[in-house]
């Protein structure tokens, strides 16, 4: 910052001698002209970079400002920028402190927590994970989990089956065995009717069922693995058939695609969310994957496209801390 202050000075000096000099003769004036907005360029800068941080953004102004300044008042356009800033500096303003004040820290009432309703997963799953609680109390707590959704209980089920109480082992597995048998037998039940389908209608919309059975054991977290691995392809199986019947489903286009991200395939995955897309399903449920396939793909300027569209008035909370980082 030194030289280049240096260098806005000498310059400054050479624009008034050439002024001087220059009386009625165009080409001095025109030399003048450029001398001074090249002194004005490099003091403006110097004078930029002095100021305080808040008032040097956004930059285009801040520094247009100063370099106007200093090129339309020579010499004393710098003069008063310094001579602002040291008054600035040595008597500085006084912050108004309105509005800031101390809280006392709140007090708990422990015979209240039994009254409260939200965050109840949270709750329990704080109590399941506490091995110090009392057995009874985890065995409830874990009989509770069965009102939760099966997306939703069955990794804290999962977790459970390593528990050191027998009761609480046998219960979660239990609980984990009879959502996933209840989903089989549905499928067993299907099964025989595609070989019994009087067409391709009716043997589209047996596949579709299947499709959506198998999707659900995914969905749930209910299968992992090698399992898994069998159930998406079956789900790929089933879907891929009943599109071929009927491609106008959004739904097993949406599945394909999240089963196509799963396995590495983010343009084959791009491709089937935007026709799920185009056939009407949830735009704030296509985009943040679609953004997922072009952040594989490493096309960066896409992912901010894509979520830079997203226009959702209550997107999902994985979701916000993204919108705020890639539209930022």
């Amino acid at each position: 910052m030194g030289k280049l202050g240096i260098g806005g000075i000498a310059a400054q000096l050479a624009a008034l001698a050439l002024l001087a000099r220059a009386g009625t003769s165009t080409a001095l004036l025109l030399t003048f002209l450029g001398m001074q907005a090249l002194a004005a360029a490099m003091i403006a800068m110097v004078l930029w970079r002095m100021l305080p941080r808040r008032f040097r953004v956004p930059f285009a102004w801040s520094y247009g400002y100063l370099f106007a300044f200093s090129f339309l008042v020579p010499a004393a356009g710098v003069i008063v920028c310094l001579g602002s800033l040291m008054i600035a500096r040595l008597f500085p303003g006084k912050r108004p402190t309105a509005g800031i004040g101390s809280v006392g820290l709140p007090v708990f009432v422990t015979h209240l927590v039994s009254r409260v309703t939200h965050g109840g997963g949270a709750r329990l799953r704080a109590q399941l994970g506490n091995t110090r609680a009392p057995l009874p109390e985890r065995m409830t707590a874990l009989v509770a989990m069965q009102s939760m959704p099966a997306r939703t209980s069955s990794p804290v089920l999962r977790d459970l089956l390593a528990d050191s109480a027998d009761d609480v082992r046998l219960l979660a597995y239990g609980m984990l065995d009879g959502a996933e048998k209840q989903l089989t037998q549905q499928i067993l039940a299907e099964l025989p009717r595609l070989g019994e389908a009087r067409d391709d209608r009716q043997r589209g919309e047996i596949h579709k069922r299947l499709a959506d059975l198998y999707w659900e054991l995914i969905y749930q977290n209910l299968v992992q693995g090698d399992v898994y691995r069998y159930t998406a392809d079956q789900v790929e199986h089933h879907a891929g058939a009943a599109l071929e019947v009927d491609g106008g489903q959004a739904g097993l286009w949406y599945m394909r695609g999240r089963l196509a991200l799963t396995r590495n395939e983010p343009a084959q995955a791009r491709e089937w969310l935007a026709r799920a897309e185009a056939l009407g399903f949830a735009r704030e449920r296509t985009l943040p994957l679609m953004a997922e396939a072009a952040y594989l793909e490493r096309d960066y300027a896409a992912v901010r496209a894509i979520l830079l569209s997203f226009d959702s008035p209550s997107p999902l909370p994985l979701v916000r801390p993204l919108l705020r980082y890639w539209q930022s």
